[in-house]
């Protein structure tokens, strides 16, 4: 199906929404509202205006506005929570890595992925490129990468030390790279990047996720990595400032009495992922019914927010 594209400018976009009904700014001036409409940008504000359209009347652009300054309380809320799953998950990963092997370097031996042609791509590679300053060129370099890591270690030694005889992954890269131990590589890596990684790594034989899964209180590893390729697609909307509210997110196996809360809790919105993410922090379920879920999740993502706005997104992030 061809995308037609048809040219919006704010102006015609305003009068369009005056026209289906919705009221004029109490609080800002009509240029006052292009400005901040032009900062947001209209593809992002019809998101905002959309939980309007069954009673469009009712509501003014204030209402939109409200709205979209929630959502970016809400976004900063659930990242942090989001942060703190993070933070769990790359301490228990290190540990349960160094619980099966003396070698700081094994995520660079071949042999230690169940994927044929399994490589190491992107920024978690080049983020160690072997970099030096040129009298004549303005490359950065971080202060403490080049004090530190780079005046105290290289990659070379430690090669002939820790994987020697060992066939490593085949990176396809020509630059210099100075790979770190793993607990380094691993605290400067994005979480997609990790999750690619961790889908695919055994060590003695013994797949990784598996092992980690378990620590988080779930015993089907593909359950787990829907569970981080979820907090992984939250974390990325919020860190690239997508909209939050009322849109759907990945679905994950439900279980407990989290198979009840799904009678009411529509699995695809906000607090089911809220949930999800309580679950991965806590190891068990720490809420007796949806009404005590409900309650946490606006207390702790929407607590800075105006009442009547909070009830009307909590409303909406509940159903379909």
């Amino acid at each position: 199906m061809k995308y037609v594209y048809k040219k919006l400018t704010i102006d015609s976009y305003l009068a369009s929404l005056y026209h289906d009904g919705f009221k004029h700014s109490s609080k800002h001036s009509e240029e006052e509202l292009k400005n901040i409409i032009l900062n947001i940008g209209i593809f992002k504000f019809k998101g905002y205006v959309k939980a309007f359209r069954t009673n469009v009347s009712s509501y003014s652009m204030d209402d939109i506005l409200d709205v979209y300054y929630a959502d970016r309380e809400v976004a900063l809320n659930m990242f942090r929570l989001s942060s703190q799953v993070e933070i769990k998950f790359k301490s228990i990963l290190i540990e349960v890595a160094y619980s099966l092997t003396d070698n700081p370097f094994f995520y660079l031996i071949k042999e230690n992925y169940n994927e044929i042609g399994f490589s190491i791509k992107g920024e978690a590679i080049s983020d160690w490129e072997v970099k030096t300053p040129h009298p004549q060129q303005k490359t950065e370099i971080y202060q403490y990468y080049q004090d530190y890591y780079l005046g105290r270690y290289d990659f070379e030694s430690n090669k002939e030390f820790y994987l020697k005889d060992k066939e490593l992954l085949n990176f396809g890269n020509t630059k210099t790279i100075n790979y770190p131990p793993f607990h380094y590589f691993v605290e400067n890596m994005t979480l997609g990047a990790l999750i690619s990684i961790l889908s695919h790594l055994i060590i003695d034989g013994q797949s990784i996720l598996k092992l980690i899964a378990a620590e988080f209180k779930m015993y089907d590893s593909q359950v787990f990595l829907n569970y981080l390729l979820r907090l992984k697609e939250l974390r990325n909307r919020c860190a690239h400032n997508g909209r939050i509210f009322n849109r759907n997110y990945r679905g994950v196996k439900a279980h407990g009495k989290h198979k009840e809360f799904r009678k009411i809790i529509y699995e695809h919105k906000l607090i089911d992922v809220y949930y999800a993410f309580c679950w991965l922090l806590n190891g068990k379920n720490k809420f007796e019914t949806t009404e005590k879920l409900i309650e946490a999740f606006t207390n702790e993502i929407f607590r800075d927010c105006e009442t009547n706005t909070k009830d009307l997104m909590v409303n909406i992030m509940r159903t379909r």
